[in-house]
């Protein structure tokens, strides 16, 4: 085997659970294994060193300039890359030293092409104790940090949920526990990754923050969550080689402050993806017009975290509110936004160095454009933009330094000269000139030597291999004067050199490499002394973020006529004209049926019955899309909305099976009811649309009923159900905090008509049929449904005492069907008297009882 060969065996060692690009010359080798399932993966062609010996190594290989895209490609498919570079210069004495350089993981990406511009990429770890489960976060791309903790198994899935990780980690002692497995089972890739000890971990975070205490991020006495951070920091760090400069600052977030948003409300709200997995009509595609991505990320993070401070609330509808009616501000202040660049991801590449001159032209582009938001801002009243106006800071030293030092048309290739100024070092310029000069020499030699030898073809050419030289055709060898030296022959022609030549390329390639050399010493000095200000443009970043979100919020309450919600402690929900604020877009503007809302104490359960089609599910999401937008500081489609602050949002709708997992239609729809139940409160907002639908009849309207009872009388919460069980509209009249309404249509001459409008009152007629005929189910197939209905109808529907129409009750089979055995038994138990017998004779008894069974 060579020593190339041995060099790389020894560093995949190391690297065993990666696939790992070797750096040789201008690509990017894989070899043995790695190289079969690349080939595969990247549809590359595999073949093989020392091919046709008995020391044939397969292996393939990409372009070095184009590597990023098939390392997407292998990322994507759920591998770890290790990219192996060289670090030292082939001097031809040997082999080049190579070593990883970094390691490209799911969740640390840094690379714009590897990562969506509109949403963050976490990586989680996790770690519990007998009292509490804590989840750190980061997103290395922004240098985000962030560690929580919660008592609550559902919370931390939900948290999980929220984050929706790339990559989670977790230390050693916790590889096996199941509640963390469970936990972590939506995330794709999951490494389990050791570390020590807690000692060793406060060490880390008071090494890596540069401080004597952790008390200024509320952790000195935390020992899981100090030992959870350090966990991830050491992952990050050694994906990196290097120190976490983008990462300077922790956040401690008390999950408690928002709004609990489970995997069943963001999917059946289709806050981010539609029933078909689709992004477009889904309230993000409405919502999600900011002027950078900057403030798309953040929007993300809001519809995902719901304020429960009314006060943060209405500071947040205050800024907004601020910038509707300030017509000309807010119009200069988009002008603005949509020249910034993504100050958070360009200062990470910065900091962490993998940045180019390009990323240091947009940094100084950017933050040029500071100094004209803090002027449109001045004179700002709202709490959230004075606040916002503080945070802002241009930097002009820095911005100065850049101005100075980057050329203007620096490419994004640090290894091509030219990106530094003029005149930023004497020396740089000197050699420069040099290089000028001598280029020009080298143009003086071509036409000399031309007239000299009197062929015109002649051409001074240079490659990277041979250097400068002379070419000549084959037809002209007869006139090659005799100073000439044979340097190489190709089929049409001969390569030469001559004494003045190479005086010549020593003195330019001696000024080019040193120049390049300058070039890259300069750039490292800039980009240290920007990595010096990373939290201040951070801090800036999300200043910029807030208020690129509050300019979107704020053009789209003119573009979308909504209105600025109020809010109240009662537990009530009171909407003028609300609409949904996704279908009325689908829809030709004007022909939206807007919807009044009224669920208040004397009617904190609303039942609506009424055909299919007919709206009553489009009615269930708009009232919990406009309560949601509230929350996050946005303005809602309605004319007037006076809301609670709602702890949680619950949804029941659709039906769905989980077949992989052995879970039916009907358990699903029972294990979502369950979740509602054990865990909505009185100041949660829970919408159903349907319950029962995956049993039988009486089964499902039973559990429906149950459920109902349930919702008014124990948990007290604010509730829309939508089903076609009309028997449940006597229950409602029953209920004193009930109400049945329905929504509207019309027949006529057998063909039905929806008028979209919620009215009081329940209704007892779905229209099933009809709506059948409206899918196209064939003639013949509906008028059958007509008669069968017509039959079932007469014969199960009878008149009792009072003159009310009601269901016979026929009955069910049971499930499981009583033994004679257990029915003796059974009467042993009825003839106990349980008021006259001592403990002991109960005791006696019951051990009888167990005999006998």
């Amino acid at each position: 085997m060579t020593p190339m060969l041995k060099q790389y065996q020894q560093i995949k060692k190391d690297h065993a659970d990666c696939l790992l690009l070797f750096r040789l010359g201008d690509f990017y080798e894989l070899f043995f294994e790695d190289a079969k399932l690349a080939s595969k993966l990247l549809g590359i062609t595999l073949t093989a060193r020392y091919k046709g010996t008995d020391k044939e190594t397969p292996m393939c290989g990409v372009p070095h300039h184009s590597v990023t895209a098939y390392i997407a490609k292998l990322v994507k498919a759920g591998h770890k890359v290790a990219i192996c570079d060289q670090v030292t210069v082939p001097d031809g004495n040997g082999i080049v030293d190579r070593a990883v350089t970094r390691i490209i993981t799911p969740g640390s990406l840094l690379e714009d092409n590897l990562l969506e511009d509109k949403t963050n990429n976490y990586i989680i770890s996790l770690s519990k104790d007998s009292s509490c489960f804590v989840i750190a976060y980061a997103d290395l791309s922004t240098g985000e940090l962030v560690v929580s903790s919660t008592k609550d198994l559902r919370s931390l899935k939900n948290e999980i949920v929220r984050l929706s990780p790339s990559e989670a980690i977790l230390e050693q002692n916790f590889f096996d526990d199941r509640e963390l497995n469970e936990a972590l089972d939506p995330v794709a890739a999951l490494v389990k990754f050791p570390y020590e000890n807690s000692k060793d971990a406060r060490q880390t975070l008071l090494e890596h923050f540069q401080v004597k205490n952790l008390n200024g991020f509320g952790l000195e006495d935390k020992k899981l969550e100090i030992q959870t951070v350090a966990t991830l920091l050491n992952y990050l760090a050694e994906t990196q080689k290097g120190s976490l400069e983008n990462m300077r600052s922790l956040q401690k977030v008390n999950l408690s402050d928002y709004m609990e948003l489970d995997a069943e409300s963001i999917r059946n709200l289709e806050l981010f993806y539609n029933s078909h997995g689709e992004q477009n009509g889904t309230l993000i595609s409405v919502l999600d017009h900011c002027y950078s991505n900057l403030g798309s990320r953040l929007l993300r993070k809001l519809l995902l975290a719901p304020l429960l401070d009314s006060t943060q609330i209405k500071n947040r509808l205050e800024a907004v509110s601020e910038l509707v009616r300030q017509n000309e501000v807010r119009q200069d202040l988009i002008s603005e936004l949509k020249n910034i660049q993504d100050l958070e991801r360009l200062i990470s590449k910065i900091s962490l160095g993998r940045c180019n001159p390009r990323d240091m032209l947009g940094l100084r582009d950017s933050l040029l454009l500071i100094p004209k938001l803090k002027d449109k801002l001045k004179n700002t009243r709202a709490a959230e933009l004075k606040n916002i106006l503080e945070k802002l800071d241009p930097l002009p030293n820095l911005v100065k330094l850049l101005k100075e030092t980057i050329s203007e048309d620096a490419s994004g290739n640090l290894q091509t000269s030219g990106y530094i100024k003029e005149g930023v070092k004497k020396e740089l310029d000197e050699l420069r000139q040099i290089s000028s000069s001598g280029k020009e020499n080298l143009a003086q030699i071509q036409k000399r030597e031309v007239e000299r030898t009197g062929i015109t073809s002649l051409k001074v050419k240079f490659n990277q291999v041979f250097g400068y030289y002379i070419e000549i055709s084959k037809a002209n060898l007869a006139s090659v004067p005799e100073d000439y030296t044979r340097k190489q022959t190709l089929v049409n022609a001969e390569r030469f050199i001559t004494p003045e030549l190479k005086d010549y390329e020593e003195k330019i390639l001696g000024a080019e490499e040193k120049i390049l050399k300058l070039e890259l010493e300069i750039f490292e000095k800039t980009r240290q002394a920007v990595s010096r200000h990373t939290e201040s443009i951070q801090q800036t970043a999300l200043a910029v973020a807030k208020l690129d979100v509050f300019c979107t919020f704020a053009q789209n309450a003119l573009d979308f006529n909504y209105c600025q919600p109020e809010f109240t402690e009662k537990q009530e929900i009171l909407i003028k004209d609300g609409r949904h604020p996704v279908i009325e877009k689908l829809q030709a503007a004007g022909q939206f049926v807007s919807n009044d809302t009224e669920i208040k104490k004397e009617a904190r359960l609303i039942l609506i019955t009424g055909p299919n089609m007919a709206g009553k599910s489009t009615y269930l999401r708009q009232v919990a899309l406009i309560c949601l937008m509230a929350q996050i500081g946005s303005f809602v489609p309605a004319s007037k909305a006076t809301l609670p602050v709602l702890d949680r949002i619950f949804t029941r709708v659709g039906a769905s099976d989980f077949l992989s997992a052995g879970q039916s239609t009907f358990m699903v729809e029972m294990q979502e009811t369950a979740n509602i139940l054990n865990n909505a409160s009185s100041r949660s907002l829970v919408i159903l649309d349907e319950i029962g639908r995956g049993t039988s009849t009486y089964d499902g309207l039973s559990i429906a009923w149950a459920v109902s009872e349930y919702l008014h009388n124990q948990t007290r919460c604010l509730t829309l159900f939508a089903s076609h069980y009309h028997e449940l509209i006597e229950l409602i009249e029953d209920l004193p905090d009930a109400k049945n309404y329905h929504v509207s249509a019309g027949e006529k001459e057998g063909k039905i008509t929806f008028f979209y409008k919620l009215q009081l009152g329940g209704v007892d007629k779905s229209y099933g049929i009809e709506v059948s005929s409206l899918a196209g189910i064939p003639q013949k197939v509906t008028e059958r449904a007509k008669e069968v209905l017509e039959q079932l109808e007469s014969s199960e529907l009878k008149e009792d005492s009072s003159g009310k129409i009601k269901r016979k009750e026929l009955p069910q089979i049971p499930l499981f069907t009583m033994t004679e055995e257990s029915k003796i038994l059974q009467d042993e138990l009825k003839k106990l008297d349980l008021d006259h017998m001592t403990p002991i004779e109960a005791w006696q008894k019951l051990r009888d009882l167990k005999n006998k069974l």
